[in-house]
C-alpha cells in the first residue's frame, strides 16, 4: 500500500469535488504510471504501508489534485435549465445547468483555499471548454470500444474509499449526501477509467526514453562524472490571434491574415511586448507575450519545434496553427540553468540525505476512526518515550508489513516516502519520536535512527533521468493528442460562453 503519483490530464485542474475524490484512487486502481525505481535491483523488496510504488520507466508528475469528498450540490435550484442545451458535442449536449453547477464547485473550491477567482464570464468560457474536452474524450474512449467491468468498477471504488479511510459504505452515503445518485456516480468512474485506459494506449504506450536522451540529461545536470551545469531553458514570447471554435473558413482566413501581418511586423524589427501587448488574446499578453522560461519538453510541442533552433531574440519565420488559434513567437532568451541541488531533485545532485526510519501504523477505518488511532498511538509514545521498547511495540502493535522487523524500513532517499510521512520525518532528530503522524493509510508513530550523507548510486541517478524525460515527453504527446481530438471533433456552441 503506497502512495500514488501519476501524469494527470490538463482536464483535472478544475474538477468537482466527487471527481477529486475519484480520479487519483481511479489511477491507482487501474494501476496507471507509478514513480521511478529508487532501490537498487540488489536489494529486498521493503515492506508494504508506506513506500511510494516503484517502476523504472514512468513519468513523474510534478502535481495532484488533493483528495476530497462529495459536497452537498446546488443543482436542485437549477432544475428549470436541465434542457437548456449551451453546446453539442458530437452527439452529445452540454446544458446550462452542467455548465453553471461546474463553476459554482470551482468557485466554491477557490475560496476554501483563499484564492481570489476570475471575473465570472472569463470562468464561464474556461469551464465550458474543459466541459467540452472532457466530453470528446470520453467519447473517444467509448468509440474505441474500451469497456470497463463491473468487477474492476468495484475495485476502483475500493480503492477510492481506501484512499479517503472511509468503507464503501460510507463512501456512498457521501455520494448520496452531495445530490449524486449511486448510479450515476458508477457510470461517472466507469467513464473515468475508460478515458484512462485509452490515455494510456493511445499516449503513454508509444512514449520511448532512450539510452542516448539519458545520457545527455545527467551530461547537462552533472551527473555520473559530468560537469555540474542545469538544463536548457528556453523563454517565448507569443502573440496568440484567437479563433473562435465556430468560425467560418472566410474569418480563419482572415484571422490568419492579421497573424501574418503581425508577423511581419516583429520580423520587421517591431517592439515585439507592444505588439503583445496591443494585440495577443493570451493570458500573458500584459506581460509582453512573455511565458517564462522552460525547459524544452515544458513546452507545447507546437512551440518546442518552432523555437528549438532559433538563436535569442529571433523570431519564428512562419505562424503556427493550433487549435486555439495563430500564434507569432519569439525567442526572447534561453539560458542554462544553475544544476540543483534540492533533495527533492535526486536527479540533479551526486549526493543525498538518505535517513534512516522505522514506524509503528494504526490503519484507520469503520472499526478505527482515527481519533482512536491517534489516541491509542499517543499512549503508545508516553510508554517509549519513559523507557519502553520501538521495536517491541512495533512488533505487537503495528499494522505494517514492516511489524515483524520491528517497523524498520532502512535507510531511505528523498521522495521514496508518501510527502505527509517524509515531512513529518525530516522535522525529527535522530533518536526523536514523532507525534501520532497521519496519511494515507492510517496513523503512524515515526523514530529517526540515523542520517547519512551518500553518494547516489549511477542506477538511481539513471532512473530519475528516465522518469524526468518521460514526463516531459508525456505531457508533450498528451497535448499534442487532446489537440488532435479537439480538431476532429464536432462542436457547436448554442449560446454566449459567458453569460
Amino acid at each position: 500500500m503506497k502512495r500514488q503519483e501519476f501524469a494527470l490530464f490538463s482536464l483535472t485542474l478544475m474538477l468537482s469535488p466527487w471527481r477529486r475524490v475519484l480520479l487519483p484512487a481511479v489511477l491507482a486502481a487501474m494501476a496507471g504510471p507509478a514513480l521511478a525505481q529508487l532501490k537498487a535491483p540488489s536489494q529486498a523488496p521493503r515492506a508494504t504501508g508506506i513506500f511510494v510504488p516503484q517502476s523504472s520507466d514512468v513519468a513523474v508528475p510534478s502535481s495532484q489534485p488533493q483528495l476530497g469528498v462529495p459536497q452537498p450540490s446546488s443543482g436542485g435550484k437549477r432544475s428549470q435549465l436541465v434542457d437548456e442545451v449551451v453546446a453539442v458535442v458530437n452527439n452529445s449536449v452540454i446544458t446550462r445547468r452542467e455548465l453553471l453547477d461546474r463553476a459554482d464547485e470551482i468557485e466554491a473550491q477557490l475560496r476554501t483555499a483563499n484564492r481570489p477567482a476570475p471575473p465570472r464570464a472569463d470562468l464561464l468560457g474556461e469551464v465550458l471548454e474543459r466541459l467540452i474536452m472532457e466530453r470528446v474524450q470520453t467519447q473517444a474512449a467509448q468509440d474505441a470500444g474500451i469497456k470497463v467491468t463491473d468487477q474492476e468498477l468495484d475495485r476502483a471504488i475500493e480503492s477510492v474509499a481506501q484512499q479517503n479511510r472511509l468503507s464503501a459504505t460510507e463512501l456512498r452515503r457521501r455520494v448520496e449526501a452531495s445530490g449524486m445518485t449511486w448510479t450515476k456516480y458508477r457510470d461517472e468512474l466507469r467513464k473515468q477509467v475508460q478515458v484512462i485506459r485509452l490515455r494510456e494506449r493511445e499516449v503513454d504506450s508509444k512514449v520511448q526514453v532512450y539510452d542516448g536522451e539519458i545520457d545527455n540529461y545527467l551530461a547537462a545536470r552533472g551527473g555520473q562524472g559530468a560537469a555540474a551545469t542545469g538544463p536548457t531553458e528556453f523563454n517565448v514570447s507569443q502573440i496568440l490571434v484567437r479563433v473562435p471554435e465556430n468560425a467560418s473558413d472566410a474569418q480563419k482566413q482572415e484571422l490568419k491574415t492579421k497573424a501574418e501581418q503581425l508577423l511581419k511586423q516583429a520580423q520587421g524589427g517591431a517592439d515585439f511586448a507592444q505588439l503583445a501587448q496591443a494585440n495577443s488574446q493570451g493570458p500573458e499578453a500584459a506581460q509582453g507575450g512573455a511565458i517564462g522560461f522552460r525547459e524544452i519538453g515544458r513546452l507545447p510541442a507546437l512551440f518546442a519545434n518552432a523555437v528549438v533552433d532559433l538563436q535569442p531574440g529571433a523570431v519564428a519565420p512562419e505562424v503556427v496553427e493550433s487549435a486555439n488559434g495563430f500564434h507569432i513567437l519569439k525567442l526572447t532568451a534561453k539560458r542554462v540553468a544553475p544544476a540543483s541541488t534540492s533533495a527533492s531533485s535526486p536527479a540533479a545532485a551526486s549526493r543525498i540525505t538518505q535517513t534512516q526510519v522505522r514506524h509503528i501504523l494504526i490503519r484507520t477505518g469503520p472499526n478505527m476512526p482515527e481519533a482512536e488511532a491517534r489516541r491509542q498511538l499517543g499512549t503508545l509514545r508516553d510508554r517509549i518515550t519513559h523507557g519502553g521498547d520501538f521495536a517491541d511495540a512495533a512488533k505487537r502493535f503495528s499494522q505494517d508489513g514492516s511489524a515483524q522487523a520491528g517497523g524498520e524500513l532502512g535507510w531511505v532517499s528523498p521522495g521514496e516516502l508518501v510527502p505527509e510521512f517524509e515531512q513529518a520525518m525530516n522535522r525529527l532528530r535522530p533518536g526523536e519520536i514523532s507525534e501520532p503522524v497521519v496519511t494515507q493509510f492510517g496513523v503512524h508513530l515515526i523514530q529517526v535512527e540515523n542520517r547519512r550523507e551518500t553518494e547516489m548510486a549511477p542506477e538511481k541517478q539513471r532512473d530519475f533521468a528516465r522518469a524526468e524525460i518521460r514526463e516531459q515527453k508525456l505531457r508533450a504527446a498528451y497535448d499534442d493528442w487532446v489537440r488532435q481530438l479537439r480538431s476532429q471533433a464536432y462542436v457547436e456552441y448554442r449560446v454566449n460562453r459567458q453569460r
